[in-house]
């Protein structure tokens, strides 16, 4: 069993794979402009951490919003929360 500390929303997700945990993580987005920059100012405000993710996956500048940045940073943060439970 494997659980995903989602910190964001305040819930812990189970799941029976570490596949169907890293999968939850991929297919959870953030939406909505105001979303988007309430996530980043909160986790991430200088947006270091989402513009080297970004760039790590091939994004360039042009193809970059608020919420692809808040998407990819809390993705990021999900799948780094994939913890097998005891």
């Amino acid at each position: 069993m494997y659980i995903v500390d989602d910190k964001y929303h305040g819930d812990i997700e189970k799941f029976d794979t570490h596949e169907e945990a890293v999968q939850f993580c991929l297919e959870s987005d953030i939406i909505y402009y105001s979303r988007a920059m309430e996530y980043l100012s909160e986790n991430d405000n200088r947006l270091t951490e989402s513009l080297q993710l970004a760039h790590d996956l091939g994004y360039s500048l042009e193809n970059l919003n608020s919420e692809t940045l808040a998407t990819i940073h809390y993705q990021d943060a999900l799948i780094n929360s994939i913890k097998e439970a005891a």
